[in-house]
């Protein structure tokens, strides 16, 4: 199984949509009411988006192996199986 194709698959199609999505709902709480909380919780997405577009660089690059894309690919579905649990 191609562990990169499937990381692309799933940053573009998933996470980073749900995290752009984050990004702007955080946004528009902000522009109503600003509180710090909302501020470290737009830099906290800031840097998850930043990650993952660094990954998708790697990708681009091919500097990286299918070994680091199966842990991230793991990585997530743990976040995505703790998160359901909640």
């Amino acid at each position: 199984m191609d562990y990169i194709k499937q990381l692309e698959e799933l940053v573009k199609e998933d996470v980073l949509v749900e995290v752009n999505e984050n990004i702007r709902e955080i946004r528009e709480e902000l522009a109503k009411k600003s509180t710090n909380d909302l501020k470290e919780e737009l830099e906290y997405m800031k840097q998850i988006k930043q990650y993952f577009d660094e990954v998708l660089a790697d990708i681009e690059n091919n500097t990286i192996s299918q070994e680091e894309a199966l842990d991230i690919i793991e990585g997530l579905e743990d976040m995505r199986a703790e998160n359901q649990e909640v």
